[in-house]
Formats: C-alpha cells, structure tokens, sequence
C-alpha cells in the first residue's frame, strides 16, 4: 500500500510539472521555413524592384534566404512556377487567364492550366502605349493613317494582347501593322526612343520607362480616350479583366494621361501549405506599416485595398483566393460567405481546365499530335475541349 501511494504521489508531482511547462509555452509555435523563392517579372520592372523591397524585410525580419528570381519570358516563368520552382510567382490576371485556358504559347505539355491561386495583390499598374517625343502620331487613330511599326514583346501574352487591343480599339487590321519582335521588357519600352519602332506598350512605373523619358528623343504618351466608350469596350474584349482610369503614377510625361490599369497580384499553387500562407498573409498585413515606404508601390499592398481589389472583379470568372488568405481574411471580418460562393466557383472553373487539358493531351498523344502553340491541328483539338468552358474576366453565371 506505501509503494502505491508513493507511485501515486510521484505521478502527480510528474502531472503538474507537465502542467506548469505546458502553460508556459505557446499553443503553436510557427516556424518559417528555411527558404523562400519568389519568381517576378525582369530586372527591369517596377515589380521586380517592388518585391525586392520587401522581401529583403522579410528576410531580415524571419531569417528565411529569400531570393527573387527576375524572369523576362512570362511563359517560361509561369511553367516554371507550375512546376514548383518557386512558392510565389507574380503576374497579371490577364497573363494567368491566358495561361490557365492555355492560349498563344501557353498551349505546351509543360505549360497551360495548373491549380494557381491568389495570395495578395502587389499594385495596380497602369500600362499605355508611347511615341517619340518629335512623332507625328498625335492620337491613336493617327495609327490609321500609315503603316506604323509596333514593338511586339513576344514572350509576354498579356502585352502582346493589349497591342492587339488596341488595334480592335481604332479599327486597324493586323496586316496594316509592321510588327517589331522583341524578346525583353525593357528593349520594348526602348525600340522607341532608339527610333526601332514608332509605338511600344509599356508601363509608366518602369525603371526602364524612366531612362527612355530622359533620353535625347524622349516619350510621350498616346491616350485611350475615356469619350469613345465603344472603343473601349472593343480593347476591353481583348484584354478581359482591364481596367481604366487616369493616371498619376510614374515618370511625368504620363501624368493625366487615359490609359489602361491592371492589378498584380502574387499567386501560389494551391497545394502550397494553408498555414505558411495564412502567415505570409499575415505579416504583409501586420508589417505593412514598416515596409510600405521602401518602394512607391507598396501602398497597394495594405489590408483594405486587397478587400477592394476582391469587390472590384466578385462578379466575374477569376483566379481562386488560396485557403491561407481566406482564412486571414476571416479572421479580420474581410471575407464573407458570397465570397467563399464566388470562390468556390472558380476554383471549380480552374479544376475543369486542368482536367480539360489532360484530357486533350491523353487525346493528342492517342493520335500521335504533337503538343506544341505552332501546331494547328493541336491547337484545333485543344479549342475543341475548351469551347464549353466558361472564360476568365468575364461575368460569371
């Protein structure tokens, strides 16, 4: 009985000191991984330099190795970020439609649709097209009156769409268009002051943009005049999900400029861990206020505008809104149950292009195809899996 009571005695001593340790430790203890890859845009855009800013806080403040890898060719990175090769990618909605419905140079084995989700929105960046200083194209429609020569950056879909928009925009067919092929960002923005080309997309916030305004020629700006509504509507059926609104952002000469507006966003696939991300979210929120000044950008990146950006497109086929951000989201009362609906359902609409597109390339192999954007009859079978699914950017039903 002595032995007994002592085993007893001993359990409980065992029992609370248990207890004392376990009320002095944190339910859950998060730790960051050791490292984290973001692939961005090239060393020549804002955006690049935008992540830069805050990655290097996000380094320093939880010494993960971050590293930003810049990328020139949007297909290469958006196949590389499907295969795994970083955690964030950064985009436009626009370059993701075109990838997940597998359009243009998208349509490859390695590429077209994956399970690619919204995690936080970077900027909303405005984009327009510009002329030499001394040009005599005074407004868009004076691209009617010639044949003018047009940089065409190939390797992204999203800036070769808005140059097709805004042909579809005056009217102007595509074979009264010299187009000039060039393979990076900032050698488009450049073809025009270096007297390559007459007219180049490009965007106001550009590194590149600014040395393109302080050269010899200098830029000026072609606006898309807010007055002609159809016009408008025309290039906004090209580059589904566009916005428009007059610009303050940037280098000067595009200051009150009407041009096109576009949110970036930074995307995950979605089997990427729930809990990283819902902490991701949860420090752009909580130190927001300390790394919102290391680049001009960053005051897109705060809490209340990423409510805002998800209000601007709630009625439209979008990318899905990764679970980790839902939940951060909930938790601040940001979310509510109409957008788990609307979130619901496109992640459904992604899962149907995915299974769409294996389905097409288990048919091209049977028939000996081969799986690849120049091959037409690829392309047509492709199309004809794809014709019942509903587009990205465009009203949801």
């Amino acid at each position: 009985m002595r032995s007994l009571h002592k085993g007893k005695s001993i359990f409980i001593a065992l029992s609370a000191v248990a207890l004392i340790f376990s009320l002095s430790l944190p339910a859950f203890a998060w730790q960051w991984p050791s490292t984290f890859t973001i692939s961005t845009t090239g060393t020549a855009t804002a955006t690049y330099a935008q992540t830069v800013s805050w990655a290097s806080f996000l380094e320093e403040q939880t010494k993960m190795k971050v590293r930003v890898i810049p990328a020139d060719n949007y297909v290469e990175r958006a196949r590389a970020h499907k295969a795994g090769q970083s955690i964030l990618s950064a985009n436009t909605p626009t370059e993701v439609f075109t990838q997940v419905e597998a359009s243009a140079m998208h349509a490859t084995r390695e590429g077209g649709p994956y399970d690619v989700q919204i995690v936080w929105a970077n900027v909303r960046v405005p984009f327009g097209f510009i002329v030499a200083k001394d040009s005599d194209i005074k407004t868009i429609y004076d691209l009617k009156k010639r044949k003018p020569k047009i940089a065409l950056f190939t390797p992204s879909t999203a800036s070769v769409l808005h140059v097709k928009a805004l042909l579809a925009m005056i009217q102007l067919d595509e074979k009264d268009v010299t187009f000039v092929p060039v393979t990076t960002w900032g050698n488009s923005t450049k073809s025009v002051p270096e007297g390559k080309a007459d007219v180049a997309f490009t965007s106001p916030t550009s590194a590149v943009t600014q040395e393109a305004e302080a050269s010899a020629k200098g830029i000026r700006w072609l606006e898309l005049p807010k007055d002609d509504k159809e016009g408008l509507e025309r290039y906004a059926k090209v580059m589904r999900g566009i916005s428009f609104a007059t610009n303050n952002r940037g280098v000067k000469s595009a200051h009150g400029v009407h041009m096109a507006a576009n949110v970036n966003q930074y995307y995950v696939r979605g089997n990427e861990d729930p809990e990283l991300i819902y902490q991701l979210a949860k420090w752009f929120d909580e130190n927001f206020e300390k790394y919102k000044d290391r680049h001009p950008d960053n005051v897109y990146m705060s809490l209340d505008i990423q409510r805002e950006n998800f209000t601007l497109v709630r009625q439209n086929n979008y990318l899905p809104v990764h679970d980790g951000m839902v939940r951060y989201l909930k938790e601040k009362g940001k979310w509510t149950t109409a957008d788990t609906a609307w979130n619901d359902k496109n992640k459904e609409l992604v899962a149907r292009y995915v299974k769409a597109y294996h389905a097409a390339i288990a048919a091209a192999d049977a028939k000996k195809i081969k799986v690849f954007p120049d091959n037409k009859e690829w392309v047509a079978l492709w199309e004809s899996y794809k014709k019942e699914l509903p587009l990205f950017g465009l009203p949801q039903k």
